[in-house]
């Protein structure tokens, strides 16, 4: 079996970078690195490293297929997305390699395969509270969708499942995905027996009790402009849908209100809201 990782970088921290990169090449992955950031990161790789660069920035959705067409061009069997600000264990990538397989003896259909999330915030594992995944007696969690930092692809399955929905950019395409090849009849496990720390968002603010998770300002324009393209599918789950639409009214005050750039969140907030009518979709024209 041929493992390949594919990382996803965007300004990245170049000791974190480097040290899952030696961990990866330690453990035999093929390494696939696409790059986003205006200036190239290319001097810090190994030759061995397949290097791309996008300095238009060209959003993870494309970035993720161009490492996945790379991936199925050096005829890997299983690829793993990763985002810049995950961190990597040895036990982490040695247990993968050996459950992604075991997983799919047990579920030929399967599309995803994903480590548990530990929060970088809080170090405690991430799990839904209202949809709860649902355990088998091997040790994995069926679930509706998971996050694509981790996430361990059997590469045959595009070809029936399709590639990340370039349109989207960014937020939401993990989702979008997984809820697709579940259409399909795909299943998506969640691993207990694997843990990956990962950081969700650029920092944590709590009002009155409630912890919301908070990012850059720009990326309120594709949460909410995708909610509202997204909603339209009827492949999305219904309680996504449900929650999103109560979230969108209270996303909408506590970043334009109570957080810091405000009027500058607001403004994304409509324009996300506006394009998502009108359906449009890609890079926002002022990213550009």
């Amino acid at each position: 079996m041929k493992f390949s990782a594919i990382i996803i970088l965007f300004y990245p921290e170049r000791t974190i970078l480097l040290n899952n990169i030696s961990l990866l090449t330690a453990n035999g992955w093929q390494i696939i690195v696409v790059d986003n950031s205006p200036q190239s990161h290319q001097q810090w790789l190994d030759a061995s490293v397949e290097y791309r660069h996008c300095p238009e920035n060209a959003g993870i959705a494309h970035a993720q297929n161009i490492g996945l067409r790379l991936a199925q061009e050096k005829t890997c069997d299983y690829a793993m997305l990763l985002d810049q600000d995950s961190h990597l264990s040895r036990q982490l990538l040695n247990t993968a390699k050996k459950r992604v397989v075991d997983a799919r003896a047990l579920y030929p259909k399967l599309a995803a395969y994903g480590p548990s999330i530990v929060s970088e915030f809080d170090n405690q594992v991430v799990r839904a509270k209202v949809q709860r995944a649902v355990p088998d007696n091997q040790g994995f969690l069926h679930c509706r969708q998971i996050i694509a930092s981790g996430k361990v692809i059997p590469l045959s399955v595009l070809r029936d499942i399709g590639m990340m929905e370039d349109e989207l950019f960014i937020d939401g395409v993990d989702h979008e995905w997984c809820w697709r090849a579940s259409q399909k009849g795909y299943r998506i496990v969640c691993d207990t027996q694997a843990t990956l720390r990962h950081r969700q968002g650029e920092s944590r603010k709590h009002i009155l009790g409630v912890t919301f998770k908070v990012g850059s300002p720009v990326r309120l324009y594709y949460q909410y402009r995708n909610i509202l393209i997204l909603l339209r599918r009827p492949y999305v789950p219904i309680y996504w849908k449900i929650r999103n639409c109560v979230a969108l009214p209270i996303r909408w005050w506590i970043n334009g209100w109570c957080l810091e750039h405000s009027k500058q969140r607001r403004h994304y907030m409509w324009r996300g809201f506006l394009d998502g009518l009108h359906k449009r979709a890609g890079r926002y024209k002022a990213d550009q």
